[in-house]
């Protein structure tokens, strides 16, 4: 009698320490597969937001230039911009180094060409100046709203894969809005 009941103890000590784990794993496996498929749910609405700011930035960007393209001058600076713009393009879709600092240096003087040009054409003409600040203004509102919108979905992105047992992090990633190269943060997972 007393081999039976130690016998039957022993098992049900057993099936309750592996068991239980078996269950656990399991349940661990499904929160990891919902963490996992949450993150790439919210890296994908990223991409969306920030090909729709991107749109709408090269939309700012077309009218900007046909409001400009009249005034003495404008049109060089229009040229030094769609070149700065290609050049950016080809930044951000380049992963290798050094070809990344090639095209960084090729960039280097248009910048500073067109920062020179921008501000000759604001001292010679006010609708410039005006127009020119209008534009940045917009762009910059544009970005800021994608910025703020991002860093939301990616900070309660985090937190719930967090709740299921995933460790994610923020990933900057480098992307082109009309003339400007901003940081966006995507969501990388680190562990589970």
């Amino acid at each position: 009698m007393f081999k039976k009941s130690a016998l039957l103890l022993f098992t049900v000590f057993l099936t309750l320490a592996f068991g239980s784990g078996a269950f656990a794993a399991e349940n661990t496996d499904t929160d990891t597969q919902k963490a996992l498929n949450l993150i790439d749910a919210k890296n994908a609405q990223i991409d969306n937001e920030i090909q729709n700011a991107s749109a709408a930035a090269d939309e700012l960007q077309s009218k900007y230039f046909e409001d400009i393209k009249d005034i003495e001058g404008a049109d060089a600076f229009i040229s030094l911009r769609n070149e700065q713009s290609k050049l950016e393009a080809a930044l951000v879709a380049e992963t290798d180094s050094a070809k990344a600092d090639s095209i960084r240096a090729e960039l280097a003087p248009i910048d500073n060409e067109l920062a020179l040009s921008e501000n000759i054409l604001k001292e010679k003409s006010s609708d410039f100046a005006g127009l020119t600040d209008k534009y940045n203004s917009n762009l910059n509102a544009l970005i800021s709203a994608l910025d703020t919108l991002t860093s939301d979905i990616t900070a309660q992105a985090i937190q719930k894969a967090a709740e299921l047992g995933v460790s994610a992090q923020c990933e900057l990633k480098l992307v082109k809005i009309a003339h400007k190269l901003v940081w966006i943060d995507p969501i990388q997972v680190v562990g589970h």
